[in-house]
């Protein structure tokens, strides 16, 4: 296919646009009947919640909370009446536990497979205990994806319970929802202040939990963690609440206006935190459960649950054409095949030639910062971006590695000219070493965007605010980061730039979108001039 059609893709995609590393240590599964329901049709909210069902054993009257089947009738009443299609559940014995309350007809159930933990005698009784597991029961007609049993949580410690966590299809697409059981006994609001066992256990969990949650804010994937934390999570000043909770991340406590329904209790501990979608309304419909004799608790704690609604708003067509189609993937790679093709046409005695290209979506992709201003409603702006570039968490435009690993094998070098703020330029740096590309201040200029760019436009020789550092490329007086003001380095010595790639009609020297004259550009298309798809952005705008 030659660039010409390539093109066309591309500006159909546009057209529609302006309609815009694995978690710890987990052992996943794919379900048996994972794909039965997955053509049925969805439903507008999914309602997700979570209960501690204090020692739920079988057979129901053993264990440290025995049970008589009176009781276990009004627990199955009281499951029914959350009327949930997906609840995480604490302190489960086992499958037959599950089964007293949630028949097998219309639930799917799921128990951790955390080895058994030795039985201790129980305080109020004198029975022997139960095993505690985290469990989940999911209504058939939800379509579930896989499961996960992150054992991390367990700390390779016997008594500490694993994680648990499935991913579902819901009405705003795929979601991964952690059901998880925090160490008991770490009653302080700081545990890093406490140097009991149990806060130092707590402090280990923390960890495990930032990074699950860390590794889907870096990949905007919509997701819940539910459960009982066994810490008092709702005040802000809480040490867990402010790690997980920060001003780059979209996670939000969705249950932290509710009380506890425990009679001597206030506070809760029983939680859901949402992230990776819009939560406003998540928040708002957060409700505790209480049970219909408060004298008579069926557990010490009552569900907690919020409904995912179909209403929220939904990513733009460009950004999802851009993260989810093939088309995208092989229009962007042949670009860079074809731009590869062109480096064996560079004259072997050519000296000191140099590629020039821009940085966000043509060296970066940036597609999950979009994914988050799109979830949260605010679009871009200046600060979030920052935020964003000093993450250092963009990754690779498909096709770009081996492209610029052929520059260098050639003899090449690399001109990065981005917009990105020059005082980030370290971030953008790190951001690259991290994926691989093998850059050195001996054969990369990267080159920030300064006010002096603004100052130079006097549309004629700079017409554009790239056309300034380009000319002083080919001059070598390029600013490039990483060396010393006023250092002879190997950029000191005039370069001979001879091809430029972007994404945008300005990454190209003397350019601009109002002025460009498409029948001057298009020769040059797929010999030195290089254009990426971006339907997202631009100077079109």
């Amino acid at each position: 296919m030659n660039i010409v059609k390539f093109f066309a893709l591309v500006a159909i995609s546009s057209l529609c646009g302006g309609c815009v590393a694995s978690p710890p240590s987990p052992v996943t599964e794919s379900p048996a009947d994972a794909f039965t329901t997955a053509q049925r049709p969805q439903p507008r909210a999914l309602k997700v919640a979570t209960w501690n069902t204090e020692h739920l054993a079988y057979p129901g009257d053993g264990g440290c909370k025995p049970r008589s089947n009176t009781q276990l009738s009004a627990m199955r009443r009281y499951a029914a009446s959350l009327d949930a299609d997906i609840i995480a559940l604490q302190e489960v014995d086992s499958k037959q536990a599950l089964r007293l309350i949630f028949p097998d007809l219309h639930w799917r159930l799921i128990l951790s497979d955390r080895p058994n933990s030795q039985p201790y005698q129980c305080r109020e009784n004198g029975y022997l205990s139960t095993q505690q597991k985290l469990a989940f029961a999911i209504r058939r007609e939800v379509p579930l994806l896989s499961i996960t049993h992150v054992k991390d949580f367990g700390l390779d410690l016997p008594d500490l319970r694993y994680g648990l966590a499935v991913r579902v299809d819901s009405p705003t697409g795929p979601i991964d929802i952690l059901n998880l059981h925090l160490k008991s006994g770490c009653f302080v609001d700081d545990y890093l202040q406490s140097d009991t066992q149990a806060c130092r256990v707590l402090a280990k969990q923390a960890d495990v939990l930032n990074e699950w949650i860390a590794q889907r804010e870096k990949s905007a994937s919509p997701y819940l963690v539910l459960g009982d934390f066994n810490h008092r999570i709702s005040a802000s000043y809480n040490r867990l609440s402010r790690v997980l909770l920060n001003n780059e991340r979209s996670t939000t406590i969705t249950t932290r206006n509710l009380l506890s329904c425990h009679p001597r209790h206030s506070a809760l501990i029983d939680h859901i935190l949402a992230g990776g979608m819009p939560t406003e309304r998540i928040t708002e419909s957060a409700q505790i459960h209480t049970y219909a004799d408060e004298g008579a608790m069926l557990s010490d704690h009552c569900a907690v649950s919020v409904s995912l609604s179909a209403d929220s708003p939904r990513l733009s067509t460009a950004l999802l054409w851009q993260t989810t189609s093939k088309e995208y993937q092989l229009v962007s790679r042949a670009i860079y095949q074809q731009a590869q093709q062109a480096l064996a046409k560079v004259p072997a005695d050519l000296q000191n030639w140099v590629v020039v290209m821009d940085v966000d979506e043509t060296v970066l992709d940036n597609t999950a910062y979009q994914k988050q201003t799109e979830i949260a409603g605010t679009g871009y702006s200046p600060a979030t971006w920052d935020t964003w570039v000093q993450s250092e968490q963009a990754s690779l435009v498909p096709g770009v590695k081996p492209f610029i690993e052929a520059i260098f094998q050639r003899g090449g070098k690399l001109a990065l000219v981005t917009n990105r703020n020059r005082r980030l330029d370290i971030h953008t740096w790190r951001n690259l070493q991290e994926l691989g590309i093998p850059i050195t201040t001996a054969n990369t200029c990267l080159i920030g965007r300064h006010a002096s760019d603004q100052d130079a436009l006097d549309h004629k020789l700079i017409r554009n605010d790239k056309d300034l550092r380009r000319q002083q490329i080919v001059q070598g007086d390029a600013p490039c980061f990483g060396h010393p003001h006023e250092s002879k380095t190997s950029w000191s010595e005039p370069h001979n730039i001879v091809l430029q790639v972007g994404d945008n009609i300005e990454d190209f020297s003397g350019l601009t979108q109002q002025q460009a004259d498409i029948g001057t550009v298009l020769p040059q298309i797929g010999k030195t001039l290089f254009l990426l798809p971006n339907p997202l952005y631009g100077s079109w705008q």
